[in-house]
């Protein structure tokens, strides 16, 4: 018999570390073997119900989705539904308005097809305006690249003492240690506010980060999807690019300021 062509030797490492990142799917399924025992076996747990959170998915947590958000997506998806008369009924005047102003900025009217490799030029300049608009300083659309998904990172710790923040030392110590291990680290990814909590990392928190950026020569990444999900009364959310600014930094600085996810702005 011929060797196999394809094996776990022979796989592209990217592969590989995508695989990896998705391991947690094995806690979903243990969930979900728990799920079944409760329904099936009641009283075999100390408990009677699995909250979902292993994705950081709101909605698992009790969050009602927005209507709103799902009746533009829809009408973008599908314009034909806005030529049609019937559409006044089932769908609101905000969402039908709202569609019809996000599809003037395709070239085409329609999604779906291939745009720009940094996303539809008329969506990032909506982007920018919001983003110039939030921080009081200006932000150019041709520095914006609109894309999705993740990559496995090199973790690090938050530490409860400081409100969830992050130590500098403790960041350089598993930078340093990815480091020994031949790793090349090129970034540090921050989500902020935190999913599903609500937390938000105070300034002086967000100020040694960038100044360990710069100094580390790291790209900092950004993710501020969740701006609007803060259930602190005495936390006001503040993003990372208005913060580099603040400390003089610019695009000439060896690092970056990457802000994504931004759908927030288009509504």
């Amino acid at each position: 018999m011929a060797p196999c062509a394809l094996t776990v030797d022979s796989l592209n490492p990217k592969v590989l570390a995508l695989a990896d990142h998705l391991g947690n799917a094995a806690i979903a399924r243990r969930a979900q073997c728990i799920q079944n025992e409760i329904e099936t076996k009641p009283g075999s747990h100390p408990f009677d119900e699995i909250i979902y959170c292993n994705l950081s998915n709101p909605q698992s947590m009790g969050q009602q989705p927005n209507t709103f958000f799902r009746e533009v997506l829809a009408l973008c998806d599908y314009p034909h539904l806005l030529e049609r008369s019937e559409t006044n009924s089932l769908f609101s005047s905000d969402a039908i308005a709202k569609a019809r102003k996000i599809l003037d900025l395709f070239p085409w009217r329609t999604t779906g097809g291939y745009s720009h490799c940094q996303g539809t030029e008329g969506l990032r300049d909506v982007i920018a305006a919001g983003i110039t608009s939030r921080d009081g300083f200006h932000c150019n659309a041709e520095d914006i690249f609109l894309t999705d998904g993740s990559a496995p990172p090199v973790p690090y710790y938050l530490d409860e003492s400081r409100g969830w923040g992050v130590r500098m030392s403790d960041l350089k110590q598993q930078l340093d240690g990815a480091r020994s291990k031949g790793v090349n680290v090129r970034g540090l990814l921050v989500i902020n506010p935190g999913n599903p909590t609500g937390h938000v990392l105070v300034e002086a928190n967000q100020r040694e980060i960038v100044e360990f950026c710069r100094k580390e020569s790291l790209v900092l990444l950004a993710d501020e999807v969740y701006q609007e999900n803060i259930y602190i009364a005495d936390r006001k959310f503040k993003s990372f690019k208005k913060i580099a600014r603040s400390m003089k930094f610019d695009e000439g600085d060896i690092f970056s300021i990457l802000l994504f996810r931004f759908q927030w702005v288009l509504w």
